[in-house]
């Protein structure tokens, strides 16, 4: 799939059921799951939250004693590799599966 096409469906399925955290989907054992932006030496830049634009992405130091972000910023889908625009489409595909599994239940 083509970058733009890639963007054009993350941006599509946002603007149906509205941003969110890579937290709020859990994988098939329950684990969440963010997508690596970059890392360099002993800190990981991790996508996060997506909303219609862009991303929020969190460094953390995995070493250190917290497991707070140290740094953030934002980027836009444009700016990122197709490889993580690959990673944040299946979680956005995730989402819109579980959004709609939630409607549906809250219409019965």
């Amino acid at each position: 799939m083509r970058k733009p096409t890639i963007i054009k469906n993350i941006k599509r399925i946002i603007q149906e059921w509205g941003a969110f955290g890579s937290g709020e989907i859990e994988g098939s054992l329950g684990e969440t799951y963010s997508p690596c932006v970059n890392s360099m030496g002993n800190l990981v830049a991790l996508a996060e939250y997506f909303n219609l634009n862009e991303v929020e992405v969190n460094i953390y130091q995995p070493s250190g004693f917290s497991s707070d972000p140290i740094d953030s910023y934002t980027v836009s889908y444009e700016d990122l590799p197709k490889d993580v625009l690959g990673e944040i489409l299946d979680l956005c595909e995730a989402y819109d599966v579980d959004q709609f599994k939630t409607k549906q239940r809250c219409e019965n």
